[in-house]
């Protein structure tokens, strides 16, 4: 009787511990995932994690994207984050316009910054559309 009754609390207890997993799981994901339009609007994400996202284009050099997290998603710094175009605007766009982090992620913002690199004439506006992956 007593192997039975440790053998129910043992599963019981199991059950109750692996029931929890899933919820954790959901509630705090590994990877942050977006979709950000050239002029900054947030198209998609997964989950929500971006409150607002600031643009500035400066002419002829470069354009910032300052990516505010919502305060709660990230318990602390992001681990990584990759930023790469899918700017098709114009095909200077295609060939030079690329997207990287501008600084080290932090727990509250995500700076992008988008540049033309290569091109033989002014760059007029840098803006580009990204993808933008975080990982804790």
């Amino acid at each position: 009787g007593n192997v039975m009754k440790a053998l129910i609390a043992l599963v019981s207890v199991l059950s109750f511990i692996l029931g929890s997993l899933p919820v954790q799981a959901a509630s705090h994901p590994r990877t942050y995932t977006a979709t950000i339009n050239k002029d900054g609007t947030v198209l998609t994400q997964t989950p929500q994690w971006i409150a607002t996202v600031e643009h500035t284009n400066q002419d002829d050099y470069a354009a910032l994207y300052n990516v505010k997290l919502v305060p709660s998603a990230f318990k602390k710094a992001p681990a990584y984050c990759n930023v790469s175009t899918y700017d098709y605007s114009s095909y200077e766009h295609t060939l030079h316009g690329i997207a990287k982090l501008s600084s080290k992620p932090t727990k509250s913002e995500v700076n992008v910054i988008g540049l033309m690199l290569g091109l033989n004439q002014p760059a007029g506006d840098s803006s580009m559309s990204f993808y933008l992956v975080c990982g804790q």
